[in-house]
């Protein structure tokens, strides 16, 4: 049985917008809450929820449906996956593997990481704004990359497990500052804030992303493996969608 909310998170719950609460349903779940609907000033409860996340323990997500169907789970969301361990399984079984002669390791982490919470505000309030996602969610969670593994998230079950995917979204918090910022039925919204710099890292980065998700090469016509990589250089959003 869950044990029951602290004082201090009842008091920040009752400050949101309708909602309900989908965890903590036994222990060890998280807390899970999700509005009842879209909000159209999401992307500023989203600033000021995300500015206190380290206090609250709860990370914001932005939603594209209310009713994303989630079974929060508990565990270490994925701690024990390993992204080079999943990226070197995955080259290994890719019949259609793009032209790089052997796994080259993981691509080389950025130097120099600044602006992290200036992008990933920046991000959620373009998801916003472009109508992609609008509805809030809280979880309990220590970092943003854990969400697919604590929500059993299925969005990508096609291609890779919420573990799976967890772990190659610390992966790149860690060598690019990337930070979830919300997600759909088969969408994975994200900031990134340091691109890669030079075309060999960012050759390798974009092999990271088809292994994770072929799918980004299907969804723009114009993309494909001599575009990809300088697209990477420029963008600090990446988008990730599974059909």
């Amino acid at each position: 049985m869950a044990e029951p909310l602290r004082a201090d998170l009842r008091e920040l719950l009752d400050s949101l917008p309708p909602g309900r609460l989908l965890g903590p349903c036994r222990a060890p779940c998280p807390l899970v809450w999700l509005s009842n609907g879209p909000r159209g000033d999401a992307a500023d409860w989203w600033k000021r929820l995300y500015a206190r996340r380290r206090e609250t323990g709860l990370y914001p997500l932005l939603l594209e449906y209310p009713d994303d169907s989630f079974e929060p789970g508990g565990g270490g969301y994925g701690a024990d996956a390993d992204a080079a361990t999943y990226f070197r399984s995955a080259w290994r079984h890719d019949d259609s593997w793009p032209p790089l002669p052997r796994w080259p390791g993981l691509a080389a982490p950025a130097s120099v990481i600044s602006g992290i919470d200036v992008h990933a505000v920046d991000v959620a309030s373009a998801v916003v704004r472009e109508g992609r996602a609008r509805c809030l969610a809280l979880v309990q969670i220590a970092r943003g990359a854990d969400a697919p593994a604590a929500l059993n998230w299925r969005g990508m079950a096609n291609h890779l497990n919420a573990q799976e995917l967890s772990a190659v979204l610390r992966s790149w918090e860690d060598r690019f500052g990337l930070r979830v910022v919300g997600l759909g039925h088969g969408s994975l919204y994200v900031s990134v804030a340091a691109r890669p710099t030079r075309l060999d890292q960012a050759r390798i980065l974009a092999a990271e992303h088809y292994l994770t998700c072929p799918d980004v090469f299907y969804e723009d016509p114009d993309m494909d493996w001599s575009t990809y990589p300088e697209d990477l250089m420029r963008r600090h959003t990446w988008r990730f969608w599974w059909d």
